[in-house]
C-alpha cells in the first residue's frame, strides 16, 4: 500500500499510524514501513534512526528507509561487465570511456530496484524458502512528495525504453555474431536486455494489480493541496494505478469560538466539500483531526491509529480518526503563557501595519541584495507562496527592476497560488508589477529540444564512420542512457540564459530530496559531456566535429556558468522554508548541512505560518506555547549563520496578488 501526496501534507504520519493500527487490530500479521523519499523523515516520526536494512521498531512491525543510490550501486556491481559490453558493442565508445558513463545513473534504474526491493520483502511475492524474518503480510510505503512519486511509479516504462534502448546498441554486435561468428547462443550481454525488460513488465503488473497494490492519497483540507491531489490522482489513474481512498489530514476539531480558527473551519469545509465532489466517487474519504503538535514517536502514532481500530474504519467515510471531530478542544490556560503578537495578524488589520519586513534590515537585504533566489525545503512548508510573495515585493519595491519568478518543481503550484493561468513560456501576470514575469519549467520539453540537435549529431558522427540505419539509431541510443534528472537540468540551464535578461530570478524548488538532486546533477551530466567530447577528440583526425561538438561545448558552458553562479554568495542564495514543529526541523537540519557541502549560501531562514496573535482561544494558544519552543530550537540551530523571518498564519492561505501582498506585509524577523 503506497501512501502518496504533495509533499508536507502528512504521509508519514498516515502511513505509520495506518500500520500501527493494522497491528493493532490484527496482531499475528507482520507489518513493514517503507520510506522512498531521498529527505527521509520516517524516523524522524518514529522517534528511532533508521537505516536501508529493516529494523523492528514495535511488535511485529518494521521499519526501512530506501537508498536508492546504494541500490543502484549494488545493482550495478552485478551487472555491470555486460552492460558495459552492450555499450562497448554499440558505440564508437572504447572501454575507459564506458567505464565512467556506468558510474552514473541509469535512468529509472535506481527507482525500479526499488520497487523490487518492496516486493521482495512481500511474503506472497516470495518463490523460495528463505527465512520468514524477510518478508512482510503487508508492506506500507511512505512516498517522497508528488513529483519524485510519480517518478518512481513511472519507473517501469522509463527502464523498459532502456532496455529498448540497449537491445538497439547490442543488435549490430548480434548480426555480426549470429551470422559471422555463427554463435546463435545468447551472451550475458542478451540475458541482461531479457532481464531487464522482463523486471520492468513485471513491476508494471505488479503496480497495476489492485489485489497486490493501491495508494491512499494523503491531502490537506486547503486549495492548494486539493488543486495538486485532483492532478495527482488524475496521473496516477492515467498510469493504470488503483487510488483506493484520500485522506484528508490535519482537519481543525470544532473549538469554542475565534476569529482565525472559525476562518479556518470554514475554509476547510469549503475544501473538504470540493474533494468529496472531485475525488470521492468510488473511494473512501477519511477525514484525520489536527493536533496542537505533530504525532511523533511510537505513543503519539499509536494514538492516533487507535482512533481508527481497524483498517476498514480507518478507511470509512467521514468515521474513524475523526469520530471525536465534534468534542470541544480544551486546554488548561494556566499552562500557557499569553504574549500578544506586535501586530494584528488578521487580513483586515495586516493592510493597516507597516511593512513588517521593512524592520529588519538584514532581512530585507537577503532578498533584495542576491540576483537568484532558490526557495526550497521540506514539502507541504510553504515554498510556494513564500517565493510568490517574496518576488511581489521585490517587483514592488523598486519599478526599475525586471524579476522572473520561475517554478522548478514537476508538481507545479505556482499558477494555483497566484490564481493565474502559468506555463512554460514566461509572461506577466494581469493586475500585476509590469516588471514581474512568471514561468513554469517544462522539464520533459527542454530534454526533448536538447535530445533532438544531440542525436542529429550523434548521427552524423556515426556517418561519418560508415555506419548504417541500425547502428546510427543505436549511437543515437546512447542519449536514454544519459544520468536520471537530466531533463530538470536541461530545464535549469535555461536560468543562466533568463538571467541576462533579468535582475533577480525567484526560484520556486521541489521538495528538499528532489531540490538537491537537482543542484547535484549539474556535476555528473557535465562528467557525461565529458566523455562524448573526449570521444571527439580521439577521432578529430577521422571525422569532424562539427554539430556534436557546438552543441556539448555550449552545454558544458552553460553548467559551467550554472556551477558559477550557484557558488557565488554574493549573486545567488538558498531562502530555507521551515515549519516550527519538530520534523520539518529535523529535515531543516539536514538540508543547512547539505547546502554548507555543495557550498551554496543560505542566509535566512522564513519560519512560515506562526501563530502570531493567539488571543483568548485554546487551541491557538497551546499551538503557539509549541511554536514558540520549536523557534528556539531553530535559533540554536541556525546560531548567527541565519537571519530568522517568522510569517503571520492567516486564514484562509494567501492565493491572488492582493492577498499575497497583504500576508508580506506582516513578515516580522524572528
Amino acid at each position: 500500500m503506497f501512501f502518496a501526496g504533495k509533499g508536507g501534507v502528512g504521509k508519514t504520519t498516515c502511513s505509520s499510524a495506518f500500520a500501527l493500527s493494522v497491528l493493532g487490530a490484527r496482531s499475528a500479521r507482520r507489518v513493514l514501513l517503507v520510506s522512498t523519499d531521498p529527505a527521509h523523515s520516517l524516523g524522524d516520526a518514529l522517534g528511532v534512526r533508521l537505516s536501508a536494512a529493516p529494523r523492528a521498531v514495535a511488535p511485529n512491525l518494521d521499519a526501512v528507509e530506501l537508498n536508492a543510490q546504494r541500490a543502484f550501486a549494488r545493482w550495478l556491481v552485478a551487472h555491470r561487465r555486460p552492460l558495459g559490453e552492450i555499450i562497448e558493442h554499440g558505440t564508437w565508445l572504447d572501454r575507459a570511456d564506458v567505464d565512467v558513463l556506468l558510474d552514473l545513473s541509469i535512468p529509472g534504474v535506481d527507482e525500479l530496484v526499488g520497487i523490487l526491493e518492496i516486493a521482495r520483502f512481500v511474503r506472497a511475492e516470495r518463490k523460495d524458502r528463505e527465512d520468514r524474518k524477510a518478508s512482510y503480510d503487508l508492506v506500507v510505503v511512505d512516498t517522497a512528495p508528488t513529483g519524485h512519486t510519480l517518478r518512481l511509479l513511472a519507473a517501469p516504462r522509463t527502464v523498459a525504453a532502456v532496455a529498448d534502448a540497449l537491445d538497439a546498441l547490442q543488435e549490430p554486435h548480434r548480426v555480426i555474431r549470429d551470422r559471422l561468428a555463427r554463435v546463435g547462443r545468447p551472451e550475458a550481454s542478451d540475458r541482461l536486455i531479457a532481464l531487464l525488460a522482463d523486471q520492468a513488465r513485471e513491476a508494471a503488473r505488479r503496480l497495476r494489480d489492485p489485489r497486490r497494490t493501491e495508494v491512499q492519497w494523503v491531502t490537506l483540507p486547503e486549495e492548494l493541496a486539493r488543486a495538486e491531489s485532483a492532478d495527482g490522482v488524475a496521473a496516477l489513474q492515467a498510469a493504470g494505478l488503483r487510488v483506493a481512498g484520500v485522506v484528508v489530514n490535519r482537519v481543525l476539531p470544532d473549538g469554542r469560538p475565534c476569529p482565525l480558527c472559525d476562518r479556518r473551519r470554514a475554509e476547510e469545509r469549503r475544501v473538504i466539500a470540493a474533494i468529496r465532489r472531485e475525488l470521492g466517487g468510488g473511494r473512501r474519504v477519511s477525514l484525520v483531526a489536527a493536533t496542537p503538535r505533530e504525532p511523533r514517536g511510537l505513543t503519539a502514532l499509536a494514538s492516533l491509529g487507535s482512533h481508527a481500530g481497524s483498517r476498514r474504519r480507518a478507511m470509512a467515510d467521514g468515521s474513524g480518526l475523526m469520530a471525536n471531530r465534534r468534542r470541544p478542544i480544551d486546554h488548561p490556560l494556566h499552562a500557557i503563557s499569553h504574549q500578544r503578537s506586535a501586530i494584528d495578524t488578521s487580513p483586515q488589520a495586516i493592510s493597516h501595519q507597516p511593512s513588517a519586513i521593512d524592520m529588519s534590515p538584514h532581512a530585507i537585504d537577503t532578498l533584495a541584495t542576491a540576483s537568484l533566489l532558490f526557495v526550497g525545503g521540506k514539502g507541504g512548508v510553504g515554498k510556494t507562496t513564500v517565493a510568490a510573495a517574496a518576488a511581489l515585493r521585490l517587483a514592488e519595491s523598486d519599478s526599475s527592476r525586471r524579476v522572473l519568478l520561475l517554478s522548478s518543481d514537476p508538481a507545479h503550484s505556482i499558477g494555483d497560488v497566484l490564481r493565474a493561468a502559468v506555463g512554460d513560456t514566461p509572461h506577466s501576470i494581469a493586475g500585476g508589477p509590469h516588471n514581474l514575469v512568471v514561468r513554469e519549467l517544462d522539464a520533459p520539453r527542454a530534454l526533448a529540444i536538447r535530445r533532438t540537435r544531440l542525436e542529429a549529431a550523434l548521427d552524423e558522427i556515426a556517418s561519418a564512420f560508415g555506419a548504417g540505419d541500425a547502428t546510427r539509431g543505436g549511437a543515437s541510443g546512447l542519449l536514454s542512457l544519459a544520468p536520471p534528472g537530466i531533463d530538470e537540468l536541461f530545464g535549469v540551464l535555461s536560468v543562466v540564459d533568463a538571467h541576462r535578461g533579468f535582475d533577480v530570478i525567484v526560484v520556486d524548488m521541489a521538495p528538499t530530496g528532489h531540490a538537491l538532486r537537482l543542484l547535484e546533477m549539474a556535476d555528473n551530466v557535465r562528467e557525461w559531456l565529458r566523455v562524448l567530447l573526449r570521444v571527439l577528440l580521439k577521432y578529430k583526425a577521422l571525422v569532424r566535429p562539427g554539430q556534436l561538438a557546438e552543441e556539448l561545448v555550449a552545454l558544458s558552458r552553460s553548467i559551467r556558468e550554472l556551477q558559477a553562479l550557484l557558488r557565488n554568495p554574493t549573486r545567488t542564495r538558498f531562502i530555507v522554508v521551515t515549519r516550527a514543529a519538530a520534523v520539518p526541523r529535523a529535515e531543516t537540519a539536514r538540508l543547512l548541512a547539505q547546502l554548507r557541502r555543495l557550498q551554496l549560501s543560505a542566509p535566512a531562514i522564513v519560519v512560515n505560518a506562526l501563530t502570531l496573535d493567539p488571543g483568548r482561544c485554546a487551541w491557538c494558544r497551546t499551538t503557539a506555547a509549541i511554536e514558540r519552543r520549536e523557534l528556539e530550537a531553530l535559533r540554536r540551530l541556525v546560531g548567527r549563520r541565519c537571519v530568522m523571518i517568522q510569517t503571520p498564519l492567516v486564514a484562509p492561505p494567501p492565493r491572488g496578488l492582493k492577498p499575497l501582498k497583504t500576508w508580506a506585509r506582516g513578515w516580522l524577523p524572528a
